[in-house]
């Protein structure tokens, strides 16, 4: 039998255990052998200490740490090192601060930003449109133009404006009779039933929508004109007419006086008190009466625009009674032909800005030619309104 070494002896003495003792109380763990001498064992009561190590793993698996006071569980301690790995899973339950993460969900209150859809509520601002129906604009299809006018009245060519409270086509008439409820003033007679020459009846000679329109012919100074009430305390009116005359309005002789197309009236049964829309002194303008004065200045007369004659033209006229000057705009085929929105605009001096005051009586279409100027008109698809402009459509 070979002779065993110093080391081999030594080994037998403490034991296997004692050794991974030994090795582990080397390490620091703490962990003491067991079998040994109780010398060694106290040794591994300081690796307790190194349990207290573990308490730094504060963790969960310290505990487990404790379990090393048992002798050869110690190997159990260093699951307990194990355990302080699990040290490292705590530091994953910061991980779930994440957890604040959800609060990113409030994001979700992004979804708020749906209120932005509350911005369509913006295309209500296409009421702005609405604007539209604002007076003096010089073209209604043309809108670019009638931004030269007054508050965007452009809309009065674009056949969008102010809804009628009135519209008038013949089609319900009789065939050579005066159109059914309508006032007229023919030869100064008021509801003249007996006019013979100059006349103002339903035929289909010349008609602009369906099959009948008013005809109104006049043979001299005489007027012939039909007419019907306004609503009471108007102020504010829109007159839309379609018109075909045999004479043509602008850039005609200065000589002539004033024809009379269409106008309102402060006695239905006079001429005395009236505003009338046409041609004055070969322009197309406006003579207002009892002052008898005219637009346009005489530096604008026998000059255009012009009304062609032999054609259908739509004739569009607002008088603003309530504007600060009282101001009127004359449009033809949507496009200004004529306006007053001054004193300095009338040709005898200025009038007072309240110029039409007590007009708003009754509206009249036809013709007076006051140079004698005899004419074949005919009118038809008229239409009256007090919220905005009328159009062509």
């Amino acid at each position: 039998m070979s002779r065993l070494s110093k080391a081999e002896i030594q080994i037998c003495r403490i034991g296997w255990a004692g050794v991974v003792a030994i090795a582990l109380g080397l390490l620091g763990t703490g962990c003491a052998g067991n079998g040994g001498g109780g010398a060694q064992g106290t040794a591994g009561t300081s690796g307790s200490a190194g349990t207290s190590g573990s308490a730094g793993t504060s963790g969960s698996a310290g505990t487990t740490g404790s379990a090393g006071t048992t002798g050869s569980a110690g190997t159990t301690g260093s699951a307990g090192t194990t355990g302080s790995a699990g040290t490292v899973g705590v530091a994953g339950t910061s991980g779930s601060a994440g957890t604040s993460g959800p609060a990113g969900t409030t994001g979700t209150a992004g979804t708020t930003g749906t209120a932005g859809t509350t911005g369509a509520a913006g295309t209500t601002g296409a009421a702005g449109t609405t604007g539209a129906a604002g007076r003096g604009g010089t073209t209604g299809t043309g809108g670019a133009v009638g931004t030269g006018g007054r508050g965007g009245g452009s809309g009065t060519g674009g056949g969008t404006g102010g809804a009628p409270f009135f519209t008038e086509t013949f089609e319900t008439g009789t065939m050579g009779q005066p159109p059914a409820g309508w006032d007229n003033l023919i030869d100064y007679i008021f509801n003249n039933t007996n006019a013979q020459t100059d006349t103002a009846l339903i035929d289909n000679t010349h008609v602009h929508g369906g099959s009948k329109a008013i005809h109104f012919k006049a043979t001299g100074q005489n007027p012939v004109l039909i007419e019907h009430a306004l609503p009471a305390s108007t102020n504010h009116l829109y007159v839309r007419a379609w018109v075909y005359s045999t004479v043509q309005l602008g850039s005609g002789p200065s000589s002539d006086n004033h024809e009379t197309l269409l106008g309102i009236t402060g006695d239905p049964k006079s001429v005395n008190t009236q505003i009338r829309f046409g041609q004055i002194k070969g322009a197309v303008g406006t003579n207002q009466v009892p002052s008898d004065n005219i637009a346009p200045i005489m530096a604008k007369w026998n000059g255009p625009p012009v009304v062609t004659a032999n054609a259908w033209h739509c004739i569009e006229v607002e008088f603003a009674g309530d504007a600060t000057y009282n101001s009127l705009y004359a449009w033809s085929d949507s496009t200004l032909v004529h306006s007053i929105t001054a004193g300095t605009d009338w040709a005898n001096g200025a009038l007072p800005m309240t110029w039409m005051s007590g007009m708003f009586v009754d509206v009249m279409f036809g013709w007076q030619s006051f140079s004698g100027t005899a004419a074949d008109v005919w009118m038809d698809d008229i239409a009256l309104s007090n919220t905005g402009p009328i159009g062509c459509n």
